[in-house]
């Protein structure tokens, strides 16, 4: 029996009765769902006579649900539905969602955790949760069992609700069940692998008894019939052996091949770079005097008036050659005389360039020098590197597409750009050709790259084409293909093409694609500069304009953290002590923040600055305000970030600056956890260290007396490299796997014939991560095989709560026994359906079951079995019948005889609905009665056995209809 009381507030003590037969109240409707992995709901249907109607205020009124004595369901009630019958009866409607639904009223603030257990995650979920709602919507962890091996990987949550944020962090990726319990007034919280209990022996779900339907959806259609196996993924070749174009030896080169907005110069002095030969400022002078003279810059202009034209042989191109002077000195690849490039590189090659080549008139007189080039010319851009759209040259980028922090990139996290856009109306083109040699290591689709490839150089860099390609056949390689700088490598489908570039990890890379820790790398350099030209650029920068420099040195400050605290630094408050800035004997918060920085951004002026002082020196420096407010979540950090602490309205007390991402630097006068090293003050919170990054966090932000303020400024510039994500040894993943093929006669899959008889050719692939050794793949491949299931089955189930079992229990596993739906085994119910107002009727929901291949035939064979053996029966009993409508034998006998058979025939279900037919209300003896007093009337009336006759033929046929439809469902 079950009972529900109703509370107006979720914190009464004392509620009122609103369904309780033994006291005469009742709802006119009400179904309970209780769910394995959802919410619980209830659905009620009130009318006027009973006093919760109108009676309801959404989200605060409250009901508990008991089973007899043990209450089942707690919730809270959502809008209320009102409608007017046909006869006048007022209705009113609600659904009541259970106490689970109070981690939907709390959201998480963003926050990355590592290394956290799932009990320890939970655990600060539920306590970020417990500090945004009212006591009665708190709850207390009580039982985690669930452990993973993944303990150690980062979970970010990113402003979900509470409920989201463990569904998808927890239950969706590691497993287990969340359970809520109301208990004593207080809400509990479990975290279960493996709830509920088998009931083997007790509370079956038995045909005959209290089954009333059962159906099963057998559905194959995760079978695999073809397995191709996969281990893991293969790494690029030893580093050591180079096998693309990327590695700066000198012998690759780029740069200008034609005029510079008319200017000839860069062309040759890039002529003579190829040529392996020096050539001055002056006498880059003489050759552009001489080209103005000759063919006044042009490239295929043809002198068709002089004696050389008059001798049949004209001159031509840049520098006029004839033909045959020109394929005297002309080099290999380089051989078009209307080419003013290739006309240069002729002239360079006469041994006698120098001398030779003067206004007035020129020609060469020396030795060729070169059949080939002794260097590879490469698309242009510095060394080995390249422009995507080599043919537009160097065009300025809109600000909103550079790499790092710049307006125009607001819209951005952290307002960080990872890489460099080439936009279609600067850098106009489809043909995508690769800006550095490499091999081609991943493609794919990814939410925020688009379609996109990667490219992991013999130097290092892997290079991340994204953005530019509207579907994967739009990209012209595959992974395991090596390309060389200038190849084509895709086509722009899109309107611009990002380039990134990182030494990284990619994967590491791309979960830092907003944090600006050195990670990824300022393409543009690259591109369209040679390594030396960069370093000379640097140097050109103002030495006191950090911003302009766009570099924080970060390990410079590091070495002074590291130094102080050897030299066991002493706190003072007094930031205007020099010896921080000599022997770090002493130091405060500020002092260190603000020398740490000057040696970060190399300033030579050595001032010391206050917390509060400290604002303008970081804007001054590079920095920009990112965030202020009083908000107590610790927010994603990056490298340099510098935090400033205190009270609103007053001036700072603390300041600290991030090492990298996880790691935080102080001087500080230590916690009540006492000093470290004999009593040095500078203290380490990270993984590592003093103390961990979150309990500096959580000790600083609650332990202020007054409201709590903070300021973070973060630098604008770039950020060099830092030691983590590093790929070492300069391999990376490729993305090929290893296969079975050198084992298995090359063939890369296993065939599994007994499946596929069953259920044809379905191929699919199962990965094993850690496996290279194609006979340890095999042998895991055939087990896997072995172990197979063959279908996954959904059941529905409509059952009865006899008052001699226990009811149902969501979680628990029941034994199932009906021979013509399943054989007989054990079931998990997953949800469950309560009839309030007919407490002995539940419908059920099984979990799936994967049987295996064995399983799903021995059970098909014996349904099949079952059937058959039915059909047989009803064949006999029809001859029976019609033996009886033609007046032969013993009538009463032979009814006995129909009678024998159904009852002696092992198929219950049916057994029922012709025991239904023949009387829906009797007993079998009552039936039995029954049908020998109708044997008599027809020994008494010829017509009423006639009668009798066709009406049991009738139920036959009935019968035979059934029968069709039982051997369709087994076959």
């Amino acid at each position: 029996m079950y009972r529900i009381i109703a509370y107006n507030e979720p914190t009464d003590t004392a509620g009122f009765v609103i369904h309780d037969p033994a006291v005469n109240e009742s709802v006119s409707e009400g179904k309970l769902n209780l769910k394995q992995s959802d919410v619980n709901d209830l659905s009620l249907t009130i009318n006027q006579d009973n006093p919760l109607f109108g009676n309801v205020r959404p989200m605060h009124t409250h009901v508990e649900v008991y089973d007899d004595d043990k209450l089942i369901f707690r919730g809270r009630a959502l809008k209320p539905t009102r409608e007017m019958k046909d006869s006048g009866q007022f209705l009113q409607t609600y659904v009541f969602e259970d106490i689970s639904s109070y981690l939907i009223d709390s959201v998480q603030r963003f926050l990355e955790v590592r290394n956290a257990t799932p009990k320890q995650f939970l655990e600060k979920v539920i306590e970020e949760h417990n500090t945004q709602v009212p006591a009665y919507k708190q709850f207390q962890l009580r039982t985690v069992t669930v452990d993973n091996s993944k303990d150690n990987a980062l979970r970010t949550i990113d402003y979900a609700t509470t409920q989201e944020t463990i569904k998808k962090l927890l239950t969706d990726s590691v497993g287990g069940f969340l359970i809520t319990e109301y208990k004593d007034g207080k809400n509990y919280l479990d975290y279960l692998k493996a709830p509920g209990k088998d009931h083997n022996n007790d509370t079956p779900i038995r045909i005959t008894e209290n089954m009333q339907s059962a159906s099963v959806t057998i559905d194959p259609s995760k079978v695999i019939t073809r397995l191709i196996p996969l281990g893991a993924q293969i790494e690029t070749q030893n580093p050591d052996k180079k096998n693309d174009d990327s590695s700066d030896d000198g012998t690759k080169l780029s740069g200008p091949m034609h005029a510079v907005n008319g200017d000839w110069g860069p062309a040759i002095k890039f002529a003579a770079q190829c040529m392996n030969t020096k050539v001055t400022n002056a006498q880059v002078s003489t050759i552009k005097n001489v080209i103005q003279h000759e063919s006044g810059g042009s490239e295929t202009v043809v002198n068709n008036w002089d004696s050389n034209a008059a001798a049949g042989h004209p001159s031509k191109g840049l520098l006029q050659f004839i033909d045959k002077t020109f394929k005297a000195y002309a080099i290999e690849g380089y051989t078009d005389i209307l080419k003013g490039f290739d006309q240069l590189l002729a002239m360079f090659n006469d041994s006698n360039w120098a001398s030779d080549v003067h206004t007035g008139g020129w020609g060469p007189t020396g030795k060729r020098r070169y059949d080939k080039l002794p260097v590879e010319i490469v698309a242009s851009g510095g060394g080995n590197w390249g422009s995507p759209f080599p043919s537009v040259g160097h065009v300025a980028f809109e600000s909103g597409q550079l790499f790092g922090v710049h307006p125009g990139g607001e819209f951005r996290k952290n307002g960080f750009h990872d890489g460099l856009d080439f936009g279609t109306a600067k850098y106009p083109g489809t043909d995508v050709h690769a800006v550095h040699g490499g091999r081609v290591t991943h493609k794919g689709y990814m939410g925020g790259l688009a379609y996109y490839f990667v490219t992991h150089s013999d130097d290092g860099y892997n290079v991340v084409y994204q953005e530019a390609f509207g579907s994967s056949s739009n990209i012209k390689v595959r992974i395991g293909d090596y390309v060389k700088t200038g190849q084509v490598v895709g086509r722009r489908t899109t309107n611009h093409l990002h380039v990134g570039v990182t030494k990284k990890d990619f994967n590491y890379a791309v979960a830092h694609s907003f944090t600006n820790n050195g990670t990824w790398i300022d393409p543009e350099p690259l591109i369209f500069g040679s390594e030396k030209k960069r370093k000379l650029q640097a140097k050109q920068v103002v030495a006191d304009s950090p911003l302009a420099k766009q570099a924080l040195d970060i390990e410079a400050g590091v070495k002074l953290f590291e130094a102080a605290k050897s030299s066991h630094l002493k706190y003072e408050t007094n930031y205007l002590r020099a010896d921080i800035l000599s022997n770090q004997a002493h130091g405060d918060c500020s002092s260190f923040v603000s020398y740490f920085l000057e040696l970060a951004v190399h300033e030579t002026d050595r001032t010391l600055y206050t917390t509060d002082t400290l604002h303008g020196f970081l804007k001054k420096h590079g920095y920009a305000l990112h965030y202020e407010g009083n908000t107590k979540t610790l927010p994603a950090l990056q490298t340099g970030d510098v935090f400033i602490l205190g009270k609103k309205g007053a001036q700072p007390s603390h300041t600290a600056v991030m090492k990298d991402a996880d790691t935080l630097l102080e001087c500080a006068q230590g916690w009540s956890n006492g000093y470290d090293q004999g009593g040095a003050d500078m203290f380490e919170h990270g993984k590592s260290g003093d103390e961990n990054l979150a309990a500096w966090w959580k000790r600083n932000s609650q332990g202020w007396k007054g409201e709590w303020y903070w300021y973070l400024y973060r630098f604008g510039g770039n950020i060099p490299e830092q030691e983590s994500g590093d790929q070492k040894g300069g391999t990376i993943k490729s993305g090929v796997r290893y296969t079975i093929a050198p084992v298995n006669d090359g063939k890369d899959y296993l065939e599994i014939p007994d499946f596929q008889k069953e259920f044809g050719i379905i191929n699919g692939a199962v990965t094993w991560d850690d496996v290279k050794d194609p006979n340890e793949l095999l042998s895991k491949a055939k087990a896997w095989i072995r172990n197979q299931k063959a279908s996954t089955n959904s059941w529905n189930i409509s059952a009865l709560e006899l008052p001699d079992y226990d009811h149902f229990k969501v979680y628990d596993r029941y034994l199932f026994v009906n021979p013509y739906v399943a054989d007989t085994q054990l079931l998990t119910v997953v949800s469950k359906e309560i009839d309030i107002t007919n407490p002995f009727k539940s419908t059920l929901t099984i979990g799936d079951k994967t049987p295996k291949l064995t399983d799903y035939q021995n059970e098909n064979r014996n349904i099949s079995k079952e059937v058959s053996k039915l059909a047989s029966t009803v064949t006999t009993i029809s001859g029976d019948v019609s033996a009886m409508r033609g007046g032969a034998g013993n009538s009463s006998s032979q009814l006995q005889t129909i009678y024998d058979r159904l009852g002696n025939t092992n198929v219950p279900q049916l057994q029922k609905d012709v025991e239904g037919i023949q009387d829906f209300s009797k007993k079998a003896d009552e039936r039995l009665t029954t049908a020998e007093t109708d044997l008599k009337t027809v020994k008494e009336d010829d017509e009423s056995t006639k009668q009798k006759l066709a009406e049991y033929e009738k139920n036959i046929a009935d019968l035979d209809e059934r029968l069709k439809k039982l051997e369709g469902a087994g076959s």
